[in-house]
């Protein structure tokens, strides 16, 4: 996979990464989903680091472990990309590539889904140090999507 173009960095990165996975302990809870898509809210999540280009961009060499807040209502043309991890060409071409907020609307319009939360989130998937991660911004995340009523959360990795 072509992450930045440079073979140094690819290969530190690629190194950098397999001492980063670590199994997930104990079991992982499974509960189908009931409602009616035609009825429910969704919202999206990327760890793309796209954000608004009005947001501070991400601190990709710190790895940076913050969630940018994306307003529904946005247009594409306010959307930008700051991760460098990958190769991101076709997503500066059409940001629907790996933030989808378009096809949502349309869905939306076809009535496949009921709605669209008010926010959805971006963050970036090069996070060495995870605490700060699973300490603030995913319960942010997850406060959030409480207090929206949020239904169904799609998730895209960058």
């Amino acid at each position: 996979m072509k992450l930045s173009g440079n073979k140094v960095i690819e290969s530190l990165v690629g190194v950098r990464a397999s001492s980063m996975v670590h199994p997930i302990e104990g079991d992982i809870p499974f509960t189908v989903y009931k409602k009616s898509m035609s009825e429910s809210k969704v919202a999206f999540v990327t760890t793309a680091g796209v954000h608004l280009k009005t947001q501070d961009v991400f601190d990709v060499e710190a790895g940076d472990p913050t969630v940018r807040l994306i307003p529904a209502e946005c247009s594409e043309d306010e959307l930008m990309i700051s991760h460098t991890h990958y190769d991101r060409s076709d997503a500066d071409q059409d940001i629907n590539c790996v933030f989808p907020i378009t096809r949502l609307k349309e869905l939306v319009e076809e009535r496949v889904i009921g709605s669209i939360a008010p926010t959805h989130y971006g963050l970036m998937g090069y996070i060495p140090d995870t605490k700060p991660l699973v300490n603030q911004s995913i319960p942010l995340i997850v406060k959030q999507l409480q207090d929206e009523k949020v239904d169904a959360v799609i998730l895209n990795p960058g």
